[in-house]
């Protein structure tokens, strides 16, 4: 239902030619995988397969990371890392970069924190976290940083179990990640902007911008990937060049409208509910494996919810991942249960 609204907001944009380009050359293949991912992951061994696949890759994705950032390679605003960016790469942005590399953090602090696995285990996901995380540093990016703090209280509060203690490590957790990524270094949005800086106003900016698109336009938006295009039109303030959204709710709010608002929630208390049913047939104990597959899961689906708030990822590929992957490890889990029986 999402996918086939979005198909109609791309032919009612107000710029359809920006629309269509995005739908074909990104959200057609995101359908497309979507079902390929679910339908091709069948077994425990494929899931193990996957997730060690993208613990390697996040790894090796953050070792570029810091090696330009040792180097002071494509590095934006004299501080934040890139990879790419001359390429214009995917990764040539800092934020998407730290929206990159949060996936493959959900697994490896799931391998880190997890007791039932042997020390060799514990000791290469505790390492790759720590290289994971100081790649996201590098990045100097506030969602990023949220993104980190939501994975490590999800799977901190897994072990202590209050609410309490868990809200005040993370509080502490925060303060100390942004001193380390060295937030108030940084050209935008760092100490020497005095009050509210630059940063943080051109977001606020952007979201007043995202919310006239939705309101003007209540159905359809301004349609996809057409934030950018249509910011001057709807902007309080205009420095003389359009910004991107920096928010993925809004981005869903400005460019589907509030139907397309609605399904893309709907959507993702939907993965929230699969995980769930999941989790409740798991053996805990004969099922150690795959229950850190689920809290994987779940923990990157809240790293998601958490860094969508100041990154804009509505449309790009780890929400649609996690869809996937969770259709596929609900069937798998369905399918184990029967057989028990």
């Amino acid at each position: 239902m999402l996918f086939g609204w979005l198909t109609v907001c791309t032919f009612l944009a107000a710029n359809p030619g920006v629309a269509i380009a995005y739908w074909s050359g990104t959200l057609t293949k995101v359908f497309i995988m979507v079902f390929a991912i679910a339908w091709w992951i069948k077994s425990e061994v494929a899931f193990m397969w996957v997730r060690l696949g993208i613990m390697v890759s996040g790894v090796s994705v953050a070792l570029v990371a810091l090696y330009n950032k040792a180097n002071g390679i494509g590095l934006v605003e004299g501080t934040r890392v890139t990879i790419s960016r001359d390429l214009r790469s995917q990764l040539g942005d800092p934020n998407d970069l730290s929206l990159v590399l949060m996936f493959p953090v959900s697994f490896l602090a799931a391998e880190a924190f997890n007791t039932s696995g042997t020390r060799t285990q514990r000791f290469f996901g505790i390492a790759g976290l720590l290289i994971v995380i100081n790649g996201i540093i590098a990045t100097q990016s506030r969602g990023g940083l949220l993104g980190i703090c939501a994975v490590l209280g999800y799977f901190f509060y897994q072990r202590v179990r209050s609410i309490y203690i868990t809200g005040i490590v993370g509080v502490i957790g925060i303060m100390c990640l942004a001193v380390v990524a060295g937030i108030s270094d940084r050209s935008s949005g760092g100490a020497a902007e005095g009050g509210v800086d630059a940063s943080a106003m051109g977001r606020l900016y952007a979201w007043q911008a995202a919310f006239n698109m939705a309101v003007r336009n209540p159905f359809t938006g301004v349609g996809i990937d057409n934030f950018y295009a249509n910011y001057y039109f709807y902007s309080p303030h205009w420095d003389g060049k359009n910004h991107a959204v920096h928010s993925t709710w809004l981005q869903v709010m400005a460019e589907t409208g509030f139907v397309g608002f609605t399904l893309f929630v709907t959507l993702i208390v939907a993965i929230y509910k699969l995980l769930r049913r999941s989790q409740q047939l798991l053996d805990t104990h004969a099922d150690a494996g795959l229950l850190m597959v689920n809290r994987s899961l779940q923990a990157g689906l809240l790293a998601f919810c958490v860094s969508g708030t100041f990154l804009t990822q509505a449309f790009t590929w780890p929400l649609y991942i996690i869809l996937a992957l969770s259709v596929a490890f609900e069937r798998m889990v369905q399918a184990r249960s029967s057989d028990r029986r």
